[in-house]
């Protein structure tokens, strides 16, 4: 079984550091190796994609179910943003008095 050390060349360290692999020979394959690297970003993304899709629409569904809440506890209909101005238009209510009873120890 061949190891490292037994290829021509590797003993000698001039030769070691003269010896450079070209980058044209392995053109066509740096191409290929992008196109395998592009589409495991794409599929990557697609399913980043499709995650948010499914959680933007629990979102949506959660607060339509607050809105429907809001409207029938209000009795309006109207946006969220208008029920926050109602609420600073409404006079306040007199605040219930507490009664003070004594007690013996």
């Amino acid at each position: 079984m061949p190891t490292s050390n037994s290829l021509k060349g590797m003993r000698n360290q001039r030769t070691l550091q003269t010896i450079r692999k070209d980058n044209e020979a392995n053109k066509e394959n740096a191409d290929f190796l992008k196109l395998f690297m592009l589409e495991k970003e794409r599929t990557r993304l697609r399913n980043e994609q499709i995650r948010l899709n499914l959680r933007s629409e629990i979102l949506n569904a959660r607060l339509k179910e607050i809105e429907e809440f809001y409207t029938a506890t209000l009795g309006t209909k109207e946006g969220s943003a208008s029920d926050d101005e109602s609420f600073e238009a409404e006079k306040p209510k007199e605040k219930e008095t507490w009664k003070t009873m004594p007690i013996k120890y």
